[in-house]
């Protein structure tokens, strides 16, 4: 009799293992979710807060968020992201940070990056060259 009570115990033990392993493997899983939303990098979102500033005539909020962007940006390894950022100082008028955030650009161009982010960075590069080559009385 008491060999079959500690049968009993052993295989109501096995029963708890196995219902805790079954418990970890169904809690281990992902549930379905909605599809996900694409993700918006924090370049971009900054960014858009230097073109709202620069909408406004805030200059020194563009500024600070265009350069907050531009290093976002370049961490990210986003060429479209430099590009913008370059192309809000060059709005602002600031042409030593335009070509600054040129030269951060063509590595990354270098690397590949959509082609419209390059047809933007040449236009914007060509821009920066024929400005520079006004006399400055004419800027």
């Amino acid at each position: 009799m008491e060999r079959q009570e500690s049968s009993g115990v052993i295989a109501l033990l096995l029963v708890v293992v196995v219902l805790a392993a079954l418990a970890e493997v169904v809690a281990g899983r992902t549930v379905a979710s909605a599809p996900e939303v694409p993700r918006v990098s924090s370049a971009e979102v900054v960014l858009a807060l230097g073109d709202a500033a620069l909408a406004r005539g805030d200059g020194p909020a563009a500024r600070r968020a265009y350069l907050t962007g531009l290093f976002r940006a370049r961490g990210e390894r986003s060429l479209a992201g430099v590009v913008r950022a370059a192309e809000g100082f060059a709005a602002l008028g600031d042409d030593a940070v335009v070509a600054e955030a040129l030269a951060l650009a063509v590595p990354l161009a270098a690397a590949g990056g959509d082609a419209v982010a390059r047809a933007r960075l040449v236009a914007l590069h060509e821009r920066q060259a024929a400005a520079s080559a006004l006399p400055s009385a004419a800027r």
